[in-house]
């Protein structure tokens, strides 16, 4: 017999490894397999758009507008540069963004993603440079213009660094299945989440359209690491704590790298663990793994950013810092809830906690910014200080003016309902809403049984039996054993104390003792909420918040949630039919519109300015004007430049507002100071900037009427110069689009002497 039951034990035991290796396979196929569809979608949607592989190379730098300009030319310095220590060196001290200013690229942007895929490059470079991975083909753009030649393939860096972003792109995809399967406990739930991401994909990414803005490179490792802080929250027995640990440490450190606003979200998530914390969802010790994860990601970034004061001094540090302090020392000051006045107090010193602990949080924030002298993250708060009244500046307009910027329109939400995502997330929360409450009425109903003192064991005679002569003989011979008279007491004290124990209990609290919320899912939840009143106010942060919301309508698909009775179960493959048509109809709506997208880059006017700039100005000629077009200089032309796109910094901010200057009502003297001081040796002027209007007074000229109102009535000044001769500014070239003007200085000028002979 124990043969067998030993033999039974271990088939046992084959079947259940063999089935968690195949259903580990079939996860792996499908993460790998959705990811590479997304990858194959979103590059070719970027060919659809701008015809990619049929462009020059100039034409293609210059299709990379604003801050990708900006940032790809870090990429190009890294890959260009000889040898590759030059390259770094160049970085670190760059003369060409903020001309004559030496400027440490590491620690003031997040180019780390350009330096990493320019190493992986050079490296790869001799096996790339040959004709299977390097083709060129001439290309006639007709209209009398010359043919250019056109180059693509991995050999070519730009395709190079594309193909790294596609890769990463394929990623986050693959991230969202494994996280929405793991949540979900459901394969079927990571595909319903993938399903929801790509019929709402215009809401979830901007890759194909902006390929290497910053949260690109971050939003897959985001996710990959809200994945492992909800594994992470599952492991009560903490068996893969260290594991667990290192690579939230690697990817909080990553997150931070490459994108400088992943401190706010880690703030809001510092800030959740916190309140499970508070409200017993999580115990101290998990709050502590937690922070330690965020204490070595943080301070590995401020390493690696080389200092970044910015990050230094965000609140997210602080607040990070203040509960720290309460984990260590003031966790333990708990009062034991036992009847309402105690849950009474115990919230009121949860709200005052919380209250402390944000207020001390901003005052560490200002105590350390003015030590540092800090003041790069000013422009957020003024931007979050214009949401929610009148207040408006330059800065502010130049943000919320742009459509990524203004709160979230309601076509998003219309658009998230017509998918069924917002119903699935819906039904996701009420039925564990539902399933936590059940279970905690349950425990409860338990709980009231145990204490009921049971009387018919007790052999006490009950109403029904009071008559009976048997029960009367039984009673009689149980109480002739009975002869101590203590026992008989205490026994007679026992019923009695549990009839006052049921009298006296609180079922709220009892109720709330039970009550036990699964802290992965109140999780995800929570940042799920955070995260839709981040896109309300900045509408370019929806991809957070839809792709979360693609992660929470998994849960639909949990089955230890569901909150049908267990006869109805079997109808539910007719409710998903129901609920799925129209999510598999709008699935296919969008992504044949996406699809159906044909355009082509082009630019004559711009062309025209960079091929001037090449031959005309010489290589240490400074040039000044509107950010979108100074970052094409900066990396077409390689020329410095005076003002750029990136603006978390107060001299960069500065910077830009002086030079904007020429499209107020400011005279030419005023502006001449301005450029003087910045040394910069052209600037250029764009018609449509200069001569455009804009019905929501977000115009140049509106945005500084509204910064310099008292000088309303006067000319713009870039309408004088682009209409008569203006001291001091020399117009050297002019099209359609652009005039440059030679900065220079009339009234100092070199006379030499003459002598008679």
């Amino acid at each position: 017999m124990e043969e067998n039951k030993v033999e039974t034990n271990a088939e046992t035991a084959v079947r259940f490894s063999a089935r968690k290796v195949a259903k580990f396979c079939v996860i792996t196929v499908l993460a790998i397999s959705v990811g590479y569809i997304h990858y194959r979608y979103v590059s070719q949607l970027f060919e659809n758009d701008r015809n990619f592989s049929y462009l020059s190379e100039l034409e293609r730098e210059m299709s990379f507008r604003t801050e990708m300009g900006f940032y790809y030319s870090y990429y190009k310095t890294v890959v260009e540069e000889r040898p590759f220590v030059a390259g770094i060196s160049k970085l670190m001290y760059d003369r060409l963004v903020e001309y004559p200013k030496d400027v440490n690229a590491f620690n003031r942007f997040n180019i780390h993603p350009e330096v990493i895929m320019g190493a992986l490059y050079r490296y790869f470079e001799p096996y790339l440079n040959t004709t299977k991975y390097r083709q060129c083909h001439m290309v006639d753009r007709g209209e009398g213009l010359a043919p250019v030649e056109s180059c693509v393939g991995l050999g070519q860096p730009i395709f190079f660094y594309l193909e790294g972003i596609w890769w990463l792109a394929g990623l986050t995809v693959t991230a969202l299945f494994l996280h929405a399967t793991a949540l979900s406990e459901s394969i079927l739930g990571g595909l319903l989440a993938v399903a929801s991401y790509f019929a709402n994909h215009a809401e979830c990414t901007r890759v194909q359209w902006a390929p290497n803005q910053r949260e690109n490179f971050a939003a897959p490792l985001l996710l990959l690491q809200t994945w492992l802080v909800s594994m992470q929250l599952r492991d009560s027995h903490r068996r893969t704590t260290f594991q667990l640990q290192v690579s939230i440490f690697i990817l909080n450190c990553l997150c931070l790298l490459f994108w400088q606003f992943s401190q706010f979200i880690f703030l809001t998530q510092t800030a959740i663990f916190f309140v499970m914390e508070q409200f017993r969802v999580i115990d101290v010790k998990a709050l502590c793994i937690f922070l330690h994860s965020h204490f070595c990601g943080l301070h590995m970034a401020i390493l690696l950013l080389q200092g970044n004061d910015m990050l230094k001094s965000s609140l997210y540090a602080s607040f990070f810092v203040i509960v720290s302090a309460y984990s260590l020392f003031f966790s333990s000051l708990r009062i034991k809830v036992q009847n309402r006045v105690d849950l009474f107090v115990e919230l009121w010193l949860i709200c005052l906690r919380i209250a402390i602990v944000i207020f001390a949080a901003f005052y560490l924030k200002k105590l350390i910014s003015n030590f540092l002298e800090v003041q790069e993250d000013s422009h957020v708060w003024d931007i979050l200080l214009s949401k929610f009244s009148n207040y408006k500046s330059f800065h502010t307009l130049i943000y919320t003016c742009s459509d990524v910027f203004d709160f979230l329109p309601f076509s998003t939400i219309k658009k998230l309902f017509k998918s069924f995502l917002i119903p699935f997330v819906i039904l996701s929360v009420l039925n564990v809403c539902n399933r936590w409450i059940s279970d905690a009425a349950t425990e409860c109903r338990k709980e009231i049984d145990d204490l009921t003192p049971t009387i018919e064991k007790d052999g006490e005679i009950s109403d029904e039996s009071d008559s009976g002569i048997e029960n009367s003989d039984t009673k009689l011979r149980k109480r002739k054993n009975v002869t101590d008279l203590d026992l008989i007491d205490k026994e007679i004290k026992t019923k009695l104390d549990c009839k006052s124990n049921i009298e006296n209990a609180d079922v709220v609290i009892m109720f709330l003792k039970h009550l036990k919320a699964e802290p992965a899912i109140f999780y995800n939840i929570s940042q799920t909420v955070v995260y839709g009143v981040m896109a309300v106010l900045v509408m370019r942060l929806k991809m957070l918040f839809t792709t979360q919301l693609c992660v929470l309508s998994a849960i639909m698909m949990n089955s230890n949630y569901y909150a049908l009775p267990k006869k109805y179960k079997r109808y539910l493959p007719f409710f998903w039919a129901v609920c799925m048509s129209p999510l598999v109809q709008d699935l296919f709506h969008s992504v044949s519109q996406e699809m159906s997208h044909i355009g082509e880059f082009s630019d004559i006017s711009q062309e025209q300015l960079m091929e001037w700039i090449r031959t005309e100005t010489p290589a240490g000629a400074a040039f000044a004007g509107s950010m979108p077009i100074l970052a094409t200089i900066l990396l077409v032309t390689r020329r410095p430049i005076v003002a750029h796109p990136h603006y978390e910094h107060l001299d960069a901010r500065q910077r830009a507002y002086a030079v904007h200057k020429v499209y107020g009502r400011f005279t030419s003297h005023e502006l001449y100071q301005e450029l003087t001081k910045l040394q910069a040796t052209y600037l250029v002027i764009e018609n449509r900037y200069c001569y455009g209007r804009s019905t929501t007074g977000c115009s140049f000229r509106d945005i500084w009427d509204v910064e310099a109102p008292w000088l309303v009535g006067r000319a713009a000044l870039c309408h004088t110069l682009l209409s008569e001769p203006v001291e001091h500014f020399y117009p050297v070239f002019r099209n359609e689009q652009y005039a440059v003007f030679n900065v220079h200085d009339y009234s100092v000028r070199y006379m030499p002497r003459s002598f008679d002979t």
